[in-house]
């Protein structure tokens, strides 16, 4: 990657950009492996736990009509998906216009 900017904001924003996109690439392959070991059929995924009983958030990527967006839950929402991520990087993500809370879990009333 070329220059980085120097100030936080900025790189935070960055680094939110980037685990978006690979969380986009790992649902990908999550997907084209299940239709490999499933023979074509989609298997819905296995919710995850969390270890600590901490069920924290996560943030999954959505395409919405050609941009890029992003849906923040909580860690155990039954339609959670995308990457964990900690409270501070929720409070940086929903400064981005393009990312919004679950209408389901209401991640942020807690």
């Amino acid at each position: 990657m070329g220059d980085l900017p120097p100030d936080l904001h900025r790189l935070q924003v960055i680094r939110l950009y980037l685990q978006l996109q690979l969380d986009a690439v790992d649902a990908k392959i999550r997907e084209s492996e299940k239709q490999t070991t499933s023979g074509g059929a989609l298997v819905p995924p296995e919710p995850e736990h969390s270890i600590d009983g901490d069920a924290g958030f996560r943030i999954q990527h959505v395409p919405r009509g050609g941009t890029l967006g992003a849906v923040v839950h909580r860690g155990d929402c039954p339609d959670a998906a995308g990457g964990r991520i900690s409270r501070h990087e929720v409070e940086i993500a929903l400064r981005m216009p393009e990312v919004t809370l679950c209408p389901r879990c209401h991640p942020g009333s807690d």
